[in-house]
């Protein structure tokens, strides 16, 4: 795992005097990137988690407070993740609302990205946000429990949503476990959709981004935009693991 962590809290009194909860933050440093990861357990009433949005100042939209106590929890664990990332820029006082896609509002010169993992009443959430120009590179990042490894284990259909025949064929002769890749490749085309739409405003589907290999802890994927070879973006993410989810981080 080449990711560095530091689990220094700019907020850590605040977080111990909500006494009932337990919030762990934890900063990852990885391809020059802070990654801030944030998990939250255990909340048992709608009552318990309205009180942490406010105690945090997190805006609450109309669609999430409709929704159940996980998708209300998944929506927190991620805002926070992205106001502890938004302090890094001593922006920790800005609102993240909602687009028209549910996408986050970053302060303007700012772009970043959150991706939530949840499992029973336990979130986990990771965000970056970064000071952008033109020029710098672009980071997707998505979060997956190795728990949906099942999920994969289970249905082989799923397979055909986010890989082509050539890709499963490519993958099959990777030695990899089948489960673990499968879940691993669709985090990481999960984090170049990201990444992609940060940089271009354009969703991207999973058929558009192909296998091409992987290497040590890389894996690299060709973004076919149409039928010319000018119109492919070679891009690479970086996995690495924690001891019950997988991170990816796309650079495009």
């Amino acid at each position: 795992m080449h990711a560095i962590s530091d689990i220094t809290d700019w907020n850590t009194q605040s977080i111990q005097s909500l006494g009932h909860f337990n919030i762990q933050h934890e900063k990852i440093t990885c391809f020059g990137l802070e990654i801030h990861n944030i998990q939250v357990e255990p909340l048992t009433t709608l009552a318990q988690l309205d009180d942490l949005y406010q105690h945090f100042n997190i805006f609450f939209p109309l669609n999430i407070k409709n929704a159940g106590l996980i998708r209300q929890l998944e929506f927190f664990t991620g805002r926070l993740a992205a106001k502890y990332a938004l302090h890094d820029l001593n922006l920790q006082d800005y609102i993240i609302h909602q687009g028209h896609q549910g996408e986050p509002i970053w302060p303007d010169a700012v772009i970043g990205s959150i991706s939530h993992v949840s499992h029973q009443r336990l979130c986990c959430a990771i965000a970056y946000a970064q000071n952008h120009n033109c020029a710098d590179k672009t980071f997707g990042i998505d979060i997956e429990s190795k728990k949906c490894q099942t999920l994969f284990q289970q249905n082989d259909e799923i397979y055909h949503v986010f890989l082509s025949e050539d890709e499963q064929a490519a993958l099959a002769n990777t030695g990899f476990k089948k489960p673990d890749l499968y879940l691993l490749v669709f985090s990481a085309k999960e984090s170049v959709i990201k990444a992609f739409y940060i940089k271009y405003k354009q969703i991207i589907d999973f058929k558009s981004i192909r296998f091409d290999g992987i290497v040590d802890d890389f894996i690299w994927f060709r973004i076919h935009l149409g039928s010319s070879l000018k119109n492919t973006i070679v891009t690479k993410v970086h996995f690495f693991d924690t001891d019950n989810e997988i991170i990816t981080i796309s650079c495009i």
